[in-house]
């Protein structure tokens, strides 16, 4: 009966521990699985705050290009030629 006891005591004891292994193992795999993941998306959004940045760059550049037109043409009265007021200089070779 003694040596009965021992043994289901030994074979809980075994269970217990293999359950704990095996739940240690699960969890550091889920966050080693985590840990690549949430590193991918660092790695994203580096490169979308990268290209945010050159598509800022782009708009300012665009808006000072527009309000420079805007006030050549209303501030200034300046004017877009025409083809026939176009004058084209061609530089020659001695030059």
């Amino acid at each position: 009966m003694k040596d009965l006891k021992n043994y289901i005591v030994l074979a809980l004891l075994f269970t217990i521990s293999f359950t704990s292994s095996l739940a240690l193992v699960l969890q550091t795999y889920e966050f080693r699985n985590s840990f690549s993941v949430l590193d991918k998306l660092k790695i994203q959004r580096e490169e979308l705050y990268f290209k945010s940045n050159i598509l800022i760059e782009e708009v300012e550049y665009y808006k000072n290009h527009i309000s420079l037109r805007e006030v050549a043409l209303n501030g200034l009265g300046m004017k877009v030629p025409i083809s026939k007021e176009t004058i084209v200089v061609i530089k020659g070779k001695g030059s």
